[in-house]
């Protein structure tokens, strides 16, 4: 009986150090009871997350680490949460996202774009996706964390 036992928790072991050595992660599916699902990938990422609500000419500088990168589906409601750090000064991220906002018609989103901080909340008017983009250094002020919330009714 303790053979069986030692030779099993030596497989499960060994499929844990399997698992967690994969240069690969796929992501998690959480689905809810009322058929929502959540895809989330819990790893730093270092490529751009693919996704059909955010638009694939959205900025994201080269350097950037993605933290978090969570697409939800709840109740027709389909939304993404990218959260990225970068070294790109906040001064090129303000003209860079103002250019990007204005070029695709956001002009009258609520804007505060400078040094300090970012931040742009506003409805793109062709596919009516609410959007929310905020960014501030770090506190050890070697880079900036950029949160981007993207939402659009089905």
């Amino acid at each position: 009986m303790r053979k069986s036992w030692s030779v099993g928790m030596i497989g499960v072991l060994f499929i844990f150090v399997v698992g967690t050595s994969s240069s690969f992660v796929a992501p998690a599916f959480a689905a809810t009871e009322n058929g929502s699902y959540t895809v989330v990938t819990p790893d730093i990422l270092t490529k751009r997350p693919t996704t059909d609500i955010l638009p694939a000419d959205f900025p994201i500088p080269d350097d950037a680490v993605i933290d978090t990168s969570q697409q939800t589906y709840i109740e027709g409601q389909h939304s993404i949460l990218l959260v990225f750090h970068t070294k790109s000064s906040m001064e090129t991220l303000a003209k860079t996202y103002d250019e990007y906002f204005r070029i695709v018609n956001m002009d009258q989103a609520i804007q505060t774009l400078n040094e300090q901080q970012l931040s742009v909340q506003g409805t793109e008017p062709v596919t009516a996706q609410q959007w929310s983009l905020t960014g501030a250094p770090t506190a050890s002020k070697d880079t900036v964390e950029v949160t981007v919330k993207v939402m659009k009714h089905q």
